[in-house]
């Protein structure tokens, strides 16, 4: 995965062009709202000033180490590019790989394209306990910009994207549901009776439940599989990879788990 600019974002006439013919290519609408929220994301940067090179050159290791090494960085934690747009662009392009229906990629496409919106709130990055976590792992050798926080903010933006989008109903609240919970990125892992009490916030059966489940562990996938993450050796070569426990999520074994933990707890 490459963070810097392709042809089709050097060759349009201007910004709003640009992002036009991106969602074109992606496969999502060029309606005026997805434009804005494509300028948004666009502008805002989502790595601590300094490293600009570390970020642009995560596909190129020959390049990369000695950027990691003059900047005493050893590790590289979930990049997800010099802009949040540089996460979203590639999400939303690893939809059409996903073995599922087309109704359900037009839905992850819009879902991908607003979940990080929550990062343009000013401010995010410079948040006491997001500057104490960046200091800290910098401190250790990592770079890593947490952004805790950000799945609760600019919500009402969220919704009115997704409205301008025709979507509405059950179908926005479950939309709404996934971004909100976007960051449960330890779905995999949480034992069932812990799943239970998350998924109460899923809805008021089981299908509702599931419906949001099965949707937000693909946007769960999605967001770990558009960060890049890289180590430099003890010969000081930077070795890239794409490695995340969010990326072999399985919908079929959280579910399992789900339903064991109802047993456990002796609920319906």
């Amino acid at each position: 995965m490459s963070f810097k600019p392709d042809q089709s974002e050097v060759n349009s006439e201007s910004p709003e062009a640009r992002a036009s013919e991106e969602l074109l290519y992606l496969g999502v609408q060029p309606i005026a709202e997805n434009i804005k929220t494509v300028l948004e994301l666009q502008k805002t940067m989502q790595q601590p000033a300094g490293f600009e090179e570390i970020v642009e050159n995560m596909d190129s290791p020959k390049e990369l180490a000695p950027a990691m090494r003059e900047k005493n960085i050893k590790r590289v934690i979930h990049s997800e590019g010099p802009s949040v747009w540089a996460h979203c662009k590639p999400a939303i392009r690893l939809v059409d790989f996903m073995p599922i229906s087309d109704e359900k990629k037009a839905d992850l496409k819009l879902i991908m394209l607003y979940h990080d919106l929550g990062k343009t709130t000013p401010g995010m990055s410079n948040r006491p306990i997001n500057r104490q976590i960046l200091q800290k792992e910098l401190g250790r050798g990592k770079l890593f910009q947490p952004a805790f926080g950000h799945a609760g903010e600019k919500l009402q933006d969220v919704e009115a994207g997704f409205r301008a989008n025709g979507i509405s109903g059950h179908k926005l609240e479950v939309f709404m549901t996934v971004v909100k919970n976007h960051m449960e990125t330890s779905l995999g892992e949480m034992p069932g009776p812990k799943l239970v009490e998350l998924f109460k916030k899923f809805g008021k059966n089981d299908d509702e439940k599931k419906e949001v489940a099965e949707l937000l562990a693909l946007v769960i996938q999605l967001d770990g599989n558009s960060a890049i993450h890289s180590q430099l050796t003890e010969d000081g070569e930077a070795v890239v990879g794409l490695k995340d426990d969010r990326t072999g999520l399985n919908f079929d074994n959280i579910w399992a788990k789900y339903q064991e933990g109802k047993k456990q707890l002796g609920v319906d």
